[in-house]
């Protein structure tokens, strides 16, 4: 998305890609095809065992281990009038909650679709870790969301 030689069209067929892989992997996930929660019990599994002498139980142990940098899942949404707002000349803030990061250098990002016009977001970070900054990634996510408008309008004026 970031290279300034592709194309629009270019551009768009892979965020369709992408899209339509991550529906793919929320499918499967969703009809318990999801590879993380197979790997989590057969990790129970091999506790309830015994297993924790063998190698494919020191497998399981290092596969769920990984910290991951980026947790993010969506809330559901609630009915809500949307209007709400802390204190006057203020952002409008999420009408849900969120939750921290997994791994001390990492991201909890939840979000919310309301509609066509509103996808709310609630990004954190542990304060104290220096390699992550909340309101840049906040940023990043807005300067993301401005790029694929953008792109798709580009595409509509060019017809397509």
């Amino acid at each position: 998305m970031d290279d300034p030689s592709a194309t629009a069209a270019r551009k768009v067929a892979a965020l369709r890609r992408a899209c339509d892989s991550h529906q793919g992997y929320a499918r499967d996930a969703a009809c318990g095809k999801g590879v993380d929660r197979h790997l989590f019990a057969l990790f129970v599994a091999s506790m309830a065992l015994g297993g924790e002498g063998d190698a494919a139980h020191a497998f399981l142990q290092a596969a769920l281990s990984i910290p991951y940098k980026l947790s993010t899942s969506q809330i559901p949404q609630r009915q809500t009038n949307f209007k709400v707002r802390s204190r006057p000349n203020v952002p409008l803030v999420s009408p849900s909650g969120g939750f921290g990061p997994v791994s001390d250098e990492g991201y909890g990002v939840a979000y919310m679709m309301a509609d066509d016009e509103r996808t709310f977001f609630h990004v954190s970070s542990k304060r104290g870790c220096g390699a992550t900054d909340t309101a840049r990634f906040q940023q990043e996510i807005k300067r993301a969301f401005r790029d694929i408008g953008a792109l798709f309008l580009a595409q509509e004026g060019a017809g397509k």
